[in-house]
């Protein structure tokens, strides 16, 4: 599947970061406490943004940064450049889609099962379907499973939708059997 970026798009999701960031920062500072709406707790100068917005995306050095980000991630493979409709766009590859989705994945954050019971995952992916079954190990390693056989993993963190997500997108639910199981000794 391929997401048709054109520079406009990618601006604004740089603009989104920035800003994500800065909440981040100002919520965690505590300048929050006793706000006026919700809007203000959520983004305190929702309003006045447009202004900021336009300064950062004028400000030269950004530009240059998230231009040389640009070039890199297409020179990985992870985004191509096209030409539709005598414009150019840029697209993300699967390539980049993969590895949007392993970085999603890196992210989340772990939790232990609130009652110490492990997730355990058995497989048995036919060789027609290598490629997906190795991308397969690989992410359940991302999530914190462990081996205990090439087909067999287990996991103390609560990552049941995520592995079901995963089983799904890579279309294994006839070869994935999900265990809950009580205690295991690794």
């Amino acid at each position: 599947m391929k997401i048709r970026l054109t520079e406009k798009l990618l601006w604004d999701i740089w603009k989104l970061i920035k800003i994500k960031d800065q909440i981040k920062d100002e919520a965690l500072s505590g300048k929050w406490y006793g706000f006026k709406d919700p809007f203000e707790m959520i983004w305190p100068d929702f309003y006045g943004i447009r202004d900021v917005y336009w300064k950062k995306y004028r400000d030269k050095n950004k530009k240059e940064r998230f231009t040389r980000m640009v070039r890199y991630l297409k020179n990985k493979g992870y985004l191509q450049v096209k030409d539709l409709k005598n414009r150019k766009a840029v697209m993300i590859t699967d390539h980049g889609m993969k590895k949007i989705f392993n970085i999603g994945i890196k992210l989340k954050n772990r939790k232990q099962r609130p009652d110490k019971k492990w997730q355990m995952v058995l497989f048995d992916i036919p060789e027609t379907s290598r490629r997906s079954r190795d991308l397969f190990r690989r992410q359940l390693k991302y999530l914190g499973y462990q081996n205990l056989q090439k087909s067999i993993f287990v996991c103390p963190y609560d990552v049941l939708k995520v592995t079901q997500q995963l089983i799904k997108n890579y279309k294994l639910q006839r070869f994935v059997r999900l265990l809950l199981v009580e205690e295991i000794k690794i």
